[in-house]
C-alpha cells in the first residue's frame, strides 16, 4: 500500500469511530432524558428479563418527573464515608504545597510498586513495564482517598501516563523510520 492509501484508510477509520462514538452519545442521552418510572412501569408491563429496578437507590422517592439519568446519578453518587470526611479535616490543615508533594509520592509509590511486580513476575523491558505501570498508578490512585480533594489530580496522572506511552510511541515510530 502507498502512503496516501494508508493515511486515507487511517482517516477513515477515525472517522467511522468518531461518528460511531457521537451515535452512541446522541442514543445514551435520549435513553437518559427518558422518565424513569414510565419507562420502569412499561418494561414491568412487558416482562422483560431487564428492569430499571436496580437503578433505584433505596430510601429514595422517585416521582413521576425524574429521568433516568437523574435516578443514575442519585443511585451512584458517592456518599462522603468516615475516611474521606477524616482526610478533608486533616488536609484542610496541611499547606497546598505538601498535598501535592504527597500526592505524587502516593502516586510515584504505586506505579514503583506496579513496575516492580512487571519486572520481576514477567519478561516485559522497562519501557514497557514504566508505560503500563504508570497507568495502573493512575488507576489505583483515582479510586483512593487523597489529600487533594476533587478530581484534577487524577486526570493529571492519567494524563501523564498517556502523555508518556504516546512519547514512547513516538520514539519507537521515529526509530524504526529512521533504520529503513
Amino acid at each position: 500500500m502507498t502512503p496516501k492509501t494508508k493515511l486515507l484508510l487511517s482517516v477513515v477509520s477515525l472517522l467511522c469511530l468518531v461518528i460511531g462514538l457521537g451515535i452512541i452519545f446522541i442514543i445514551c442521552q435520549q435513553v437518559f432524558s427518558m422518565p424513569f418510572r414510565a419507562t420502569n412501569d412499561a418494561l414491568h408491563q412487558q416482562e422483560a428479563p431487564v428492569t430499571l429496578d436496580f437503578l433505584i437507590p433505596s430510601g429514595t422517592h422517585i416521582d413521576d418527573k425524574m429521568t433516568i439519568g437523574q435516578v443514575i446519578r442519585i443511585r451512584f453518587e458517592k456518599p462522603k464515608g468516615r475516611m474521606n470526611s477524616f482526610i478533608k479535616e486533616v488536609s484542610e490543615y496541611i499547606p497546598l504545597r505538601y498535598r501535592f508533594l504527597g500526592t505524587l509520592a502516593l502516586y510515584i509509590f504505586w506505579t514503583f510498586l506496579f513496575l516492580i511486580f512487571f519486572r520481576i513476575f514477567t519478561w516485559m523491558r522497562y519501557v514497557v513495564a514504566l508505560t503500563i505501570s504508570f497507568f495502573a498508578g493512575s488507576l489505583v490512585y483515582c479510586f483512593m482517598p487523597d489529600l487533594v480533594l476533587g478530581r484534577i489530580d487524577d486526570v493529571v496522572f492519567f494524563g501523564w501516563a498517556l502523555a508518556f506511552a504516546g512519547a514512547g510511541w513516538w520514539y519507537a515510530k521515529r526509530k524504526r523510520l529512521q533504520y529503513h
